[in-house]
Protein backbone atom coordinates (compact mmCIF):
# COMPACT_ATOMS: atom_id res chain seq x y z
CA UNK A 1 0.00 0.00 0.00
CA UNK A 2 2.57 2.58 0.93
CA UNK A 3 4.54 1.65 -2.18
CA UNK A 4 1.35 2.53 -4.05
CA UNK A 5 1.30 5.85 -3.11
CA UNK A 6 4.76 6.65 -2.91
CA UNK A 7 4.30 5.69 -6.76
CA UNK A 8 1.36 8.41 -7.32
CA UNK A 9 2.34 10.79 -5.45
CA UNK A 10 6.54 10.48 -6.54
CA UNK A 11 5.52 10.35 -10.53
CA UNK A 12 2.84 13.20 -9.67
CA UNK A 13 6.02 15.29 -8.10
CA UNK A 14 8.27 14.40 -11.19
CA UNK A 15 5.14 15.89 -13.41
CA UNK A 16 4.90 18.95 -11.38
CA UNK A 17 8.52 19.33 -11.14
CA UNK A 18 9.22 18.38 -14.94
CA UNK A 19 6.30 21.04 -15.75
CA UNK A 20 7.86 24.00 -13.60
CA UNK A 21 11.60 23.45 -15.07
CA UNK A 22 10.68 22.78 -18.93
CA UNK A 23 8.13 26.25 -18.34
CA UNK A 24 11.10 28.42 -17.14
CA UNK A 25 13.38 27.19 -19.54
CA UNK A 26 11.19 27.86 -22.15
CA UNK A 27 10.16 31.29 -21.02
CA UNK A 28 13.17 32.14 -21.10
CA UNK A 29 14.14 30.76 -24.32
CA UNK A 30 10.98 32.63 -25.93
CA UNK A 31 11.78 35.75 -23.95
CA UNK A 32 8.15 35.79 -22.30
CA UNK A 33 7.22 38.81 -20.46
CA UNK A 34 4.22 39.39 -18.21
CA UNK A 35 1.16 39.69 -19.42
CA UNK A 36 -1.03 37.84 -22.36
CA UNK A 37 1.47 35.01 -23.23
CA UNK A 38 2.59 34.71 -26.89
CA UNK A 39 0.91 32.29 -29.07
CA UNK A 40 4.53 30.34 -29.14
CA UNK A 41 4.46 30.07 -25.47
CA UNK A 42 1.08 28.36 -24.99
CA UNK A 43 1.96 25.98 -27.61
CA UNK A 44 4.93 25.11 -26.27
CA UNK A 45 2.92 25.01 -22.88
CA UNK A 46 1.12 22.18 -24.37
CA UNK A 47 4.08 20.55 -25.42
CA UNK A 48 5.88 20.56 -22.19
CA UNK A 49 2.96 19.29 -20.61
CA UNK A 50 2.84 16.31 -22.92
CA UNK A 51 6.56 15.63 -22.14
CA UNK A 52 6.49 16.00 -18.60
CA UNK A 53 2.97 13.77 -18.24
CA UNK A 54 5.81 10.99 -20.40
CA UNK A 55 7.83 11.16 -18.15
CA UNK A 56 5.86 11.21 -14.94
CA UNK A 57 3.92 8.03 -16.33
CA UNK A 58 6.78 6.49 -16.92
CA UNK A 59 8.41 6.82 -13.39
CA UNK A 60 4.65 5.81 -12.05
CA UNK A 61 5.01 2.11 -14.14
CA UNK A 62 8.59 2.31 -12.85
CA UNK A 63 7.66 2.62 -9.19
CA UNK A 64 4.59 1.06 -9.24
CA UNK A 65 5.06 -2.52 -6.81
CA UNK A 66 2.38 -4.57 -9.08
CA UNK A 67 0.04 -3.48 -11.75
CA UNK A 68 2.14 -0.83 -13.08
CA UNK A 69 -0.65 0.48 -15.97
CA UNK A 70 -3.70 0.73 -12.95
CA UNK A 71 -1.36 2.77 -10.94
CA UNK A 72 -0.44 4.96 -14.50
CA UNK A 73 -4.65 5.08 -14.51
CA UNK A 74 -4.45 6.74 -11.05
CA UNK A 75 -1.63 9.44 -12.30
CA UNK A 76 -3.87 10.17 -15.32
CA UNK A 77 -6.54 10.58 -13.08
CA UNK A 78 -4.34 12.82 -10.72
CA UNK A 79 -3.29 14.86 -13.76
CA UNK A 80 -6.74 15.10 -15.07
CA UNK A 81 -8.37 16.34 -11.65
CA UNK A 82 -5.26 18.69 -11.66
CA UNK A 83 -5.88 20.65 -15.13
CA UNK A 84 -9.98 20.44 -14.69
CA UNK A 85 -9.10 22.81 -11.36
CA UNK A 86 -7.40 25.23 -13.92
CA UNK A 87 -10.65 25.45 -16.12
CA UNK A 88 -11.96 27.37 -13.26
CA UNK A 89 -9.15 29.50 -12.74
CA UNK A 90 -7.99 30.14 -16.42
CA UNK A 91 -5.55 33.44 -16.71
CA UNK A 92 -6.30 36.27 -18.97
CA UNK A 93 -5.50 36.02 -22.34
CA UNK A 94 -4.61 32.27 -22.69
CA UNK A 95 -7.51 30.75 -25.28
CA UNK A 96 -10.40 28.85 -23.84
CA UNK A 97 -9.09 26.05 -25.85
CA UNK A 98 -5.71 25.53 -23.85
CA UNK A 99 -6.77 24.37 -20.88
CA UNK A 100 -9.61 22.04 -22.60
CA UNK A 101 -6.65 20.53 -24.45
CA UNK A 102 -4.19 20.44 -21.60
CA UNK A 103 -7.25 18.37 -19.56
CA UNK A 104 -7.05 15.94 -22.37
CA UNK A 105 -3.55 15.65 -23.95
CA UNK A 106 -1.75 14.95 -20.61
CA UNK A 107 -3.80 12.15 -18.94
CA UNK A 108 -2.91 10.44 -22.42
CA UNK A 109 0.40 11.23 -22.37
CA UNK A 110 1.08 10.02 -18.81
CA UNK A 111 -0.77 6.59 -19.68
CA UNK A 112 1.39 6.60 -22.67
CA UNK A 113 4.56 7.37 -20.64
CA UNK A 114 3.17 3.91 -18.50
CA UNK A 115 2.77 1.69 -21.25
CA UNK A 116 6.29 2.46 -22.34
CA UNK A 117 7.67 1.05 -19.74
CA UNK A 118 8.43 -2.58 -19.46
CA UNK A 119 7.37 -4.77 -17.06
CA UNK A 120 9.70 -6.19 -14.45
CA UNK A 121 10.93 -9.55 -15.53
CA UNK A 122 10.48 -12.51 -12.50
CA UNK A 123 14.08 -13.00 -11.35
CA UNK A 124 15.54 -16.19 -12.04
CA UNK A 125 17.25 -18.23 -9.57
CA UNK A 126 19.59 -20.68 -10.71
Amino acid sequence: MIRSIVALVGSFAIYVFAVFVLTLVAAFALGARRGTPAPSLVITGLAIAAVSALVGGYGCAALAPMKPRAHTAGLAAMILVSQLSALLKQPEGVPRWDPVALAVVAPLFALAGGALRRPRSPSVHP
